[in-house]
């Protein structure tokens, strides 16, 4: 039903942003271990715990994986990544916890099991989110999960005054499938319009290489961010108090995050990019979390606060790069997303594991645990600068040559070297392959290469003779054909497509 005088542009990107909170507030609630209240007494044991942590931070990557590989090979077959299934997996966590407080069950094992099913279902319903917020704007995209971080972080915070036992019961029996509710509804006001979602992934196996060109220099931030993240949290393992202590710290992050990311979002997208702002936020997050072992105190617990306002920040801007990715390369957004948060969650398990591991045999403490961030932090660096290495391309000792029309753009500049060709060739190339993609005509073709030299509009309305007006309506199309925002994205558009 839609609202009088409210666009539904507006409707959707309102139930989106409330449908993504909720969730999150729910995961919030009732992935991180809090249902334990519920088990009959000895379930906070150190062991219980350490048990619980591991398995349903290895089953939460694990699906989604899985939910990646099963949309790779069969893309129509959405049954094992609907809600409903994700709504049985968490309403399973109540009817263990009743049957071990019966007796019927170990405790131990129903331990074991709670974490599956919690694991799993959020897995689920990440990938189904995924594949709704993947259906907006990348631009809009970044404002639903920005403002849904909020959301999350309020109502967590609201329903955390009360006792955990109630807040657990309100978790699963209310907010869950309200929860599940609200994205239903959402996914029925977001059409999925771009082609993205008609991709056979088999069928197009170029294309999920050029999505996987594209995003691997991001995840490795993001996965450096979620690594730490897991070395700090090993200090929580076994112990419910700091574990509780860390999840306020977590959510206080979340709120902060929203909040600067929202009011500095345009700017970050038009002026910064993407790309950019990981390059600016892995050297942060190392240093930060260097300093660590320096302080002690209300200092330390600041400086966790950061980290896990760092990891927030990544963890949104995840959701939105992979966004951007999938609609860029024409892939399935599930695929992607997938791939990408399950190895980005998969690297914290691994941070928390080595922790754990470490601790647990020699007996090392923060300081040391530095210099295992710091090993990673001079791997992770060798691989970024080695893929910046291989992505640059040295210039010719000419000139590079001006970018040729559309009619020209496809073949390669005459004199020049096939393997390594100038700057110029490269870029003519590159709009060729977003011509023959997206199927441009051919004055779209020639607005698109001078925008991605960095043409304005009025530039191109001389160098083309035609009028601002006309540019400007050239430019809607592109970006309606690409499913591009903005002159930036377009940009990044060219610079990851295939030359041919």
């Amino acid at each position: 039903m839609r609202l009088k005088g409210v666009p539904s542009a507006w409707m959707g990107l309102a139930a989106v942003a409330g449908a993504y909170g909720l969730f999150l507030a729910c995961t919030s609630i009732v992935l991180w271990g809090g249902y334990t209240v519920l088990l009959p007494q000895g379930a906070d044991s150190a062991a219980g715990l350490a048990v619980e942590y591991f398995v349903r931070w290895a089953a939460f990557p694990l699906t989604l994986f899985a939910v990646a590989l099963a949309t790779y090979l069969r893309p129509r077959a959405s049954i094992g990544r609907h809600p409903l299934v994700a709504l049985s997996l968490f309403l399973l966590v109540p009817a263990v916890t009743g049957a071990a407080g019966a007796g019927l069950l170990g405790l131990h094992s129903a331990l074991v099991l709670c974490a599956v099913c919690l694991g799993c279902g959020s897995g689920i319903l990440f990938s189904y989110l995924q594949e709704v917020v993947a259906s907006l704007k990348v631009y809009d995209a970044g404002i639903v999960v920005f403002a849904a971080a909020g959301v999350s972080a309020v109502v967590y915070i609201a329903l955390g005054q009360l006792p955990r036992v109630t807040m657990m019961w309100i978790g699963f029996l209310v907010l869950v499938p309200l929860t599940v509710a609200a994205v239903l509804g959402a996914r029925r006001l977001v059409p999925q319009v771009h082609p993205a979602f008609d991709t056979v992934p088999t069928q197009q196996v170029d294309r999920c290489r050029r999505a996987a060109r594209e995003s691997w220099p991001s995840l490795i931030c993001i996965a450096f961010s979620a690594f730490v993240v897991g070395l700090i949290r090993v200090q929580a393992i076994g112990s419910a108090e700091v574990s509780q202590a860390f999840d306020n710290a977590n959510m206080m992050g979340l709120l902060v995050a929203s909040v600067v990311l929202l009011g500095a979002w345009r700017t970050v997208y038009e002026r910064i990019g993407l790309s950019r702002l990981y390059q600016i936020i892995f050297p942060l997050t190392a240093t930060i979390y260097l300093l660590l072992p320096l302080f002690d105190g209300t200092f330390r617990q600041g400086f966790v606060l950061l980290v896990f306002v760092v990891f927030s920040v990544t963890s949104s801007l995840m959701v939105v790069s992979c966004s951007r990715v999938a609609r860029n390369q024409c892939v399935p957004p599930v695929l992607v997303y997938g791939a990408f948060a399950g190895t980005v969650y998969g690297a914290m398990e691994l941070g928390s594991l080595l922790g754990w591991l470490l601790e647990a045999t020699v007996g090392i403490g923060l300081a040391a645990l530095s210099v295992v961030a710091l090993v990673a932090i001079y791997c992770m660096s060798m691989v970024l600068n080695a893929k910046r290495q291989a992505v640059v391309v040295p210039l010719a000792p000419a000139p590079a040559p001006a970018l040729a029309p559309a009619s020209a753009a496809a073949a390669p500049e005459r004199g020049l070297s096939q393997e390594m060709p100038p700057l110029g060739a490269m870029l003519a190339q590159q709009c060729a392959a977003v011509v023959a993609q997206y199927g441009l005509s051919a004055r779209e073709a020639d607005v698109l290469g001078l925008l991605a030299r960095g043409r304005d509009a009025a530039y191109i309305a001389d160098e083309l003779v035609i009028s601002k007006n006309t540019v400007r309506t050239h430019m809607r199309n592109i970006f309606s054909k690409t499913g591009v925002h903005s002159r930036q994205e377009l940009i990044d558009l060219v610079e990851t497509a295939e030359r041919s």
